[in-house]
């Protein structure tokens, strides 16, 4: 199985306008991977019509962590609960 980052290019029917939207395809090949993205697509696109696909990254699928976010200040710590010490211990 391949990752593909793709971008799909048509009229959408919303907002009458050209517009890109990128979209993201786990598929075993080209084909597939193009197919799967029209096919999500053209619900929004005027007639169903995509003007073009471009494929922008095809990667192999491997096990392993994907993403990592940047470390940030939460508002609140979770709650730990912390066992209480006894006087004289």
């Amino acid at each position: 199985m391949l990752r593909y980052r793709l971008t799909a290019y048509f009229e959408d029917k919303a907002i009458e306008a050209q517009v890109a939207q990128t979209v993201i395809v786990i598929a075993e090949d080209d084909q597939a991977a193009i197919r799967m993205a029209k096919t999500a697509v053209a619900p929004d696109a005027v007639g169903g019509r995509v003007t073009t696909i471009k494929v922008l990254e095809k990667a192999a699928i491997e096990p392993g962590v994907v993403f990592r976010g940047d470390p940030y200040l939460p508002f609140r710590k979770p709650f730990i609960p912390t066992p209480t010490r006894v006087a004289g211990s």
